[in-house]
């Protein structure tokens, strides 16, 4: 119980930490509300932490282990915005496998209302969910996404999709979410399976697809042998996605695979600005340097921090670490400043500058630390050898010399005639 209770409330703060987003957007960030398994949402909050331009609240509403309906029913009373107001400041909606029950009508109008009167944006995955599928499919939000979850229950295809090669569509008028990358991503995933079993997708009328897989079984919609992956269409006055797969599923996945897709959030930033009306970077490539850039900055200066604070606990005093890289962080805010303003060599440019002098800071800090644990060890050393010397000398006085010993007389019974 305790190990449980424990768990919990490491959660509970995980997901704390994006909460700020709920008092109101940054200048020039968009406001992301993302809900769903919990899977899900650590791969939201690892997207939406590395990314500049978002401003995120995610929230689990589907239960696993010891995240349990109570768990989610009592973030969602203490995060979920409390006022229609309050739910407008948020500009995309991501619901990655989410579980319908947990959202009361209430709160399905409010999201419903915000993206059929504004100009909002959001994603769901796997529609069809299994155990699910009512839930979303009865909600007030499944005719706000493309893929007809009514007409995919129905098919008798519904759970034989099959493996296949993925294909980016590339026409002239596709928006450029995906097809930069084409080239890079179809090698990767020859052989597409996103989960056992594939399921079906059926886009409804007015979709634009940006990437399907490929099959000989005719399996897919609306072009027999081809089942749509990513697609998208204009509902009411947003503009909403649908992934075929989950966000933990293979071609998402930026690490742990043989075969990673490192432009995952790169997809994902293109889609969340697409949908906005924000314009697509004219270098996408460029683009994502930049972002990988900074995902290692955040990396290497969480552990520069956690390098100077285990020198502190020495006795150690780095307030020149400290003060360089309060200005090397400055220097990183000027470079997601620029970022923000679609000037992306000069946010590139800031950046590499930060990494070279972060690199100097973390030089300075590797000296400080093996200056401080050099007078440890010297300490350790000499106590060490002190002990060493005092017992010599005991065992030299007590066993060798024997100075302290005094020599027993033998002593005789006198003889008795």
């Amino acid at each position: 119980m305790g190990s449980s209770t424990c768990t919990i409330g490491a959660l509970l703060a995980f997901f704390l930490v994006l909460v700020p987003a709920m008092a109101g957007n940054s200048s020039g960030r968009i406001g992301v509300f993302g809900s769903g398994q919990v899977g899900g949402m650590n791969v939201l909050t690892r997207w939406f932490n590395a990314e500049p331009s978002t401003d995120p609240l995610i929230i689990p509403t589907r239960e696993f282990g010891t995240v349990t309906p109570d768990v989610i029913r009592r973030l969602m009373r203490l995060y979920f915005p409390r006022t229609r107001e309050d739910l407008l400041s948020y500009d995309f909606f991501f619901l990655a496998c989410v579980d319908m029950g947990f959202f009361s009508d209430r709160q399905q109008t409010w999201i419903r209302e915000a993206l059929e009167h504004h100009p909002k944006g959001g994603i769901n995955t796997r529609s069809v969910q299994g155990k699910y599928d009512t839930e979303w499919r009865d909600s007030m939000l499944d005719e706000s996404f493309p893929n007809d979850a009514e007409a995919v229950l129905a098919d008798p295809d519904l759970k034989h999709g099959k493996v296949g090669p993925i294909v980016i569509v590339d026409g002239d008028e596709i928006p450029a979410i995906m097809k930069p990358f084409k080239d890079r991503l179809e090698p990767l995933f020859r052989a597409y399976r996103d989960a056992s079993p594939i399921l079906l997708t059926i886009p409804r009328q007015g979709s634009v697809i940006l990437s399907y897989t490929r099959n000989r079984e005719g399996i897919g919609y609306p072009i027999p042998g081809q089942l749509a992956h990513v697609f998208y269409w204009r509902w009411a006055n947003s503009t909403t996605f649908t992934f075929r797969d989950m966000v933990t599923s293979p071609f998402w996945s930026e690490g742990g695979t043989a075969d990673p897709n490192v432009y995952a959030l790169d997809i994902i930033s293109n889609i969340i600005w697409f949908c906005t009306g924000r314009e697509l970077p004219s270098d996408p490539f460029r683009v994502h340097e930049f972002r990988m850039d900074l995902y290692n900055f955040g990396l290497r200066k969480s552990l520069l921090v956690s390098l100077l604070e285990f020198t502190e606990k020495f006795g150690a005093l780095p307030k020149e670490e400290y003060s360089e890289l309060s200005e090397i962080e400055s220097i990183q805010v000027d470079a997601s400043s620029a970022y923000l303003s679609a000037d992306y060599d000069l946010a590139h440019e800031l950046l590499v500058s930060a990494l070279g002098k972060l690199g100097g800071v973390e030089d300075s800090a590797m000296t400080l630390k093996d200056r401080t644990l050099f007078w440890v060890y010297l300490v350790e050393w000499s106590i060490t050898t002190a002990t060493m010397l005092m017992a010599g000398v005991l065992v030299w006085a007590l066993m060798v010399k024997r100075s302290m010993y005094r020599e027993v007389g033998a002593t005789r019974a006198p003889m008795v005639d």
